[in-house]
């Protein structure tokens, strides 16, 4: 009898577990708005005159710790926007872990799909000149655990767009191809992994999203040429419903596949242009879902990429939509 006892309540102890489990799904479904797939690192963010010199030793004008990452920059900026925001990836277990968990938190950002592993957190030094030059060294650490395994029907089937970012071709195949079976839309932000793929492989990835970020860099190394207007439309993959191309200085160029949008950036005093992309590749999410509008998105997207290079690190100066609104309205009065 003793041993029917605690078969049965084995049983129970595990149903019970199963059903909070299924509701806590259920919740999370029909909370999340966005949810983002990649890296959560601790940004070093360095300030020089100049780039150093080989073998050179050059003092630091500035120096700051941010917490960054990609994905979780774009989780928090479109959290800032109003979007409930949820985010798959994995941070160390140390106290650069605790620091990013703690700080994703605090923004509204759900943690429930991050897992803590055995390694140190990702790292990222970032340095940059006056000039605009910016020079990047990366330590994926615990980022390299993310699977494909790890993005899961359940967690993502509520919302409305999974997001992934700077992620291995691997994992941005599991993102599309699941955001497909989900029902639910997706974007990719180009990285430098996938943008090392032969041009047909990329393209069967690029695919099954409907928006496709990539800087000017990336998309002459995929295409073999720079960005132009006729260019851009006779590649433009089918099945894709946006391709959005960041040309620095020169702005933006964007396609539907039917029309293309060029954009020049707004002319704010530049302090940092961490993040900056993660930024553009928010706002404009967050107006394209809402009204599949690709100038307005590339407008807003444009100005929430102005208002955060105006601040040092990866997420300081996010705004909210009001203040992007704003933005936008002041900059148009004065054009007009």
């Amino acid at each position: 009898m003793k041993f029917l006892r605690k078969t049965h309540l084995g049983y129970l102890n595990c149903f019970y577990r199963w059903t909070f489990q299924v509701a806590l799904g259920t919740i999370l479904r029909s909370k999340l708005d966005v949810i983002a797939v990649g890296n959560l690192n601790i940004d070093l963010i360095g300030k020089a005159e100049r780039l150093p010199a080989r073998d050179e030793k050059l003092l630091l004008e500035e120096f700051v710790k941010r917490p960054g990452g990609g994905a979780a920059n774009f989780a928090i900026a479109c959290s800032r926007l109003g979007l409930k925001s949820g985010f798959i990836g994995c941070v160390g277990n140390d106290e650069f872990g605790e620091e990013l968990l703690a700080d994703l938190k605090r923004e509204g950002v759900d943690t429930a799909r991050i897992e803590v592993v055995d390694a140190p957190t990702g790292l990222v030094f970032a340095l940059s000149t006056p000039k605009g030059d910016h020079f990047l060294l990366a330590h994926r650490g615990a980022n390299s655990f993310l699977k494909p395994e790890d993005i899961d029907e359940g967690y993502i089937g509520g919302a409305k767009l999974l997001h992934a970012s700077s992620v291995t071709p691997e994992v941005a195949l599991a993102a599309g191809s699941r955001a497909k079976g989900a029902g639910i839309r997706a974007s990719l932000d180009l990285g430098a992994e996938l943008a090392e793929l032969k041009k047909r492989d990329l393209l069967g990835i690029v695919e099954l999203f409907d928006v496709c970020f990539m800087n000017r860099r990336s998309y002459k190394k995929v295409f073999g040429k720079k960005p132009n207007k006729k260019g851009i439309l006779r590649i433009f993959p089918e099945k894709l419903g946006a391709l959005v191309v960041t040309m620095g200085s020169r702005g933006v160029m964007a396609t539907d596949g039917s029309r293309v949008v060029v954009r020049p950036p707004y002319e704010v005093e530049v302090k940092d242009s961490t993040g900056a992309g993660d930024a553009f590749a928010a706002a404009f999410d967050a107006v394209w879902l809402q009204s599949g509008d690709l100038k307005k998105s590339v407008e807003y997207a444009l100005a929430e990429a102005a208002i955060k290079i105006q601040h040092i690190g990866g997420r300081e100066g996010l705004p909210i939509m009001e203040e992007l609104e704003e933005f936008v309205r002041e900059r148009t009065k004065t054009k007009h």
